[in-house]
């Protein structure tokens, strides 16, 4: 009988069935490797010559694999180059085996993905705001310029950074054409990996016009330079990680590196940072690896709670990483609807929720009151998944910021729409609310 296919959604879940079935000699533990195809491998951390017997029937199981058997199915430390690198990279994740409550060690190789699961480890010392979203056209860019013009007007130095390298649309927002730096965040990436980065770095960042009357500028440090015209030429070579003459510098460190260098340069009391939308690694590292809160923008559509789903579940799988990345969401209800009002904020809230119990909150059994369980009331108004809501208005289509500062739009239009959002950011930089 011709066996079944192996698809790439069972390979991990067949190579832990092996390992588990398996008793490794010497307290030995497996790695699992998953090459950029998803063929996995089991690799041990002892010479071949050791175990030559014990190899030979772990092989012949790896055949279960199918199309998803790695090759060579079996590495031992002595086919690679340099072992204890491998056997101590910083990628390898304890992950959760889908369907069960095991978890295996997995160094997973992708083309892309990793930084979905890089937790900087160190901690920012300037609040940093990242605004998220699975999808254009929520009003994700406009929300940052009007938060940014409020804690300005609250005597806040605010520092944007526009890391949305596919579609620059914060700068068109708040900076004229003219008034663009020299170079903008893409130009760094570029000079940075053959050593120029600290030659841009003095030349991109700009006052936008949107703070004229404010006491402090709100700085701008936007994805394209002052008439560029090889953005396109520039992009195709951004995402690069760099040799240093050392070893090789992520794309995600060289990253937090720029803004770490820019906080330092430009000494912001909070961080504002535009991210790309949907599941790329720069939204990866803006969520993961630089934001001390993560303001996630959503609509009540069954298409963006999959979304979501699909990203919060690779998380749980990823305890470690689950349990860092979750304290730093809150989700946003965005172009809240004039009409139905009461049934709408129902439905996403109910749907935030049950998104949230499902994947990252822990959970609860009857009677268990251990306060540190990270688990919230429905109706708790602190939980990440109880929405900031912005609600609906024509006016703020196709919104240009810098009109707010010619006096176009007054302060109870702002409020009308944005009054619960702002508030909300605000209680989570803990400044006066700015209806005060």
């Amino acid at each position: 009988m011709t066996p079944q296919p192996v698809f790439f959604g069972d390979a991990v879940r067949k190579a832990a069935e092996i390992v588990f079935a398996t008793s490794f000699p010497g307290g030995l533990k497996p790695l699992l490797i998953r090459d950029i195809y998803g063929k996995v491998s089991i690799a041990l951390d002892c010479k071949k010559s050791d175990q030559a017997t014990f190899a030979s029937s772990l092989k012949a199981e790896l055949a279960k694999l199918g199309a998803y058997q790695g090759t060579p199915g079996l590495i031992f430390a002595d086919d690679l180059y340099d072992s204890a690198r491998i056997f101590a990279d910083p990628s390898i994740n304890d992950v959760v085996v889908l369907g069960s409550d095991t978890t295996v060690r997995i160094l997973d190789r992708q083309i892309t993905g990793q930084d979905w699961l890089v937790v900087n480890g160190q901690s920012s010392t300037v609040p940093r705001l990242v605004f998220f979203g699975l999808k254009g056209g929520v009003g994700r860019s406009t929300a940052l310029a009007i938060i940014a013009y409020s804690l300005a007007k609250e005597g806040k130095k605010v520092l944007l950074v526009d890391l949305d390298l596919e579609s620059p649309g914060l700068s068109g927002l708040l900076l004229p054409p003219e008034q663009l730096a020299d170079f903008g965040v893409l130009d760094w990436l570029v000079e940075d990996a053959v050593g120029q980065g600290s030659d841009v770095i003095e030349r991109m960042v700009s006052a936008s016009p949107l703070s004229a009357n404010l006491r402090h500028d709100i700085r701008v440090a936007a994805a394209i330079g002052h008439g560029d015209s090889l953005y396109l030429d520039k992009l195709s070579r951004a995402y690069a990680d760099v040799f240093d003459g050392k070893q090789p510098r992520r794309f995600s460190e060289r990253l937090r590196r720029l803004v770490e260098t820019l906080e330092d340069r430009e000494k912001p009391d909070v961080v504002l940072i535009d991210s790309r939308a949907g599941l790329h690694d720069l939204a990866a590292l803006s969520i993961v690896g630089l934001a001390t809160t993560a303001f996630c923008f959503a609509t009540d559509t069954a298409q963006g709670w999959q979304g979501y789903r699909s990203l919060f579940g690779h998380w749980q799988a990823r305890p470690h990483v689950a349990m860092i990345v979750r304290e730093k969401l809150k989700m946003v209800s965005a172009l809240f609807p004039e009409s139905e009002q009461v049934a709408r904020t129902k439905a996403f809230l109910e749907n935030s929720y049950t998104l949230f119990s499902d994947t990252l909150y822990d959970k609860v059994s009857p009677g268990d009151n251990d306060p540190d369980l990270f688990n919230f009331d429905i109706e708790d108004t602190s939980a990440p998944h109880y929405p900031l809501r912005i609600r609906w208005n024509n006016r703020f289509q196709e919104f240009d910021p810098l009109q707010i500062a010619k006096g176009l739009f007054n302060e109870d239009e702002l409020r009308a729409t944005y009054g619960e959002f702002l508030d909300g950011v605000m209680e989570q930089l803990e400044v006066p609310n700015v209806s005060e």
